[in-house]
């Protein structure tokens, strides 16, 4: 019953944030069709290459694909329904927790569902193209591929919610956190084969990057029961210790006596 009430609370949020947007469409398509040549632009550099070699350190361009596909797709589960933890340092920083500790909802889930990005309709969009153009999936395999963005897309919140939590220790700590959260998003665009051992033992572990793109394509080009295992492992435990991490700071937190302001907001 609470898991369901929990769910109609986030599409209620998301249904409400997707009609704002929508209000001024001109600049809702421009936002989505403009992300998606961005994300196109990047891709075209890796094109670019591979007309060059067949491989890159036993990276086929097919898996290039597949990680930029699964890398998007992430990043747009995260923007469209907690597009809140890419602006939480800032929230806890400058006090504006006072209007969610009114709430009865729990405070990080509340301020994570609070804010959506429409340009993150285009790399759902571009994530989608890439996929059924490099895999032409089956129906089952759409699914698992879907599943894989929502569970990096749980990993990739989760990470913003450690890093933007820092300001609980460290005051106003919005630059660290963005360059953390950048750092996850950019490693997750680059093959692991091409870092050395000790760089990907970091990008499973303090900067996960890994369980963004590097373990799902290996799931979607060769699946293995132990390799789901450990992606619903570690997307549930990096999930709970993020909650565990904002909470705990959450007792160091000072009003700003904000609760109006942020009302009207």
């Amino acid at each position: 019953m609470e898991v369901k009430r929990t769910v109609r609370f986030l599409l209620q949020y998301f249904s409400a944030n997707l009609q704002s947007a929508m209000e001024y469409r001109g600049a809702f398509i421009s936002q989505i069709i403009f992300m998606f040549l961005n994300n196109l632009m990047l891709l075209f550099f890796w094109w670019v290459l591979f007309t060059k070699i067949d491989s890159l350190n036993g990276w086929s361009f097919q898996q290039i694909l597949l990680l930029y596909a699964l890398a998007a797709g992430a990043y747009a589960f995260q923007a469209l329904f907690f597009a809140g933890s890419f602006s939480l340092s800032s929230t806890i920083a400058e006090g504006r927790l006072d209007f969610y500790l009114t709430m009865p909802r729990p405070v990080l889930f509340h301020v994570l569902v609070s804010r959506s990005s429409a340009a993150a309709w285009g790399d759902l969009a571009f994530a989608l193209t890439i996929f059924i153009m490099a895999a032409s999936p089956s129906p089952s395999m759409m699914l698992g591929f879907l599943a894989l963005c929502l569970a990096g897309g749980f990993v990739s919140t989760s990470f913003s919610v450690l890093a933007h939590s820092l300001s609980f220790w460290l005051g106003n700590s919005v630059g660290l956190a963005s360059q953390l959260t950048e750092a996850l998003l950019s490693f997750s665009l680059y093959p692991e084969g091409i870092f050395s051992a000790v760089t990907r033992l970091v990008l499973y572990t303090l900067i996960p990057a890994g369980f963004v793109s590097y373990l799902p394509v290996r799931i979607l080009s060769e699946f293995t029961l132990a390799h789901a295992a450990l992606m619903a492992f570690f997307a549930l435990s990096i999930s709970l210790l993020a909650r565990f991490v904002f909470y705990r700071g959450l007792q160091r937190y000072e009003s700003g006596n904000l609760v109006v302001i942020n009302a009207a907001d």
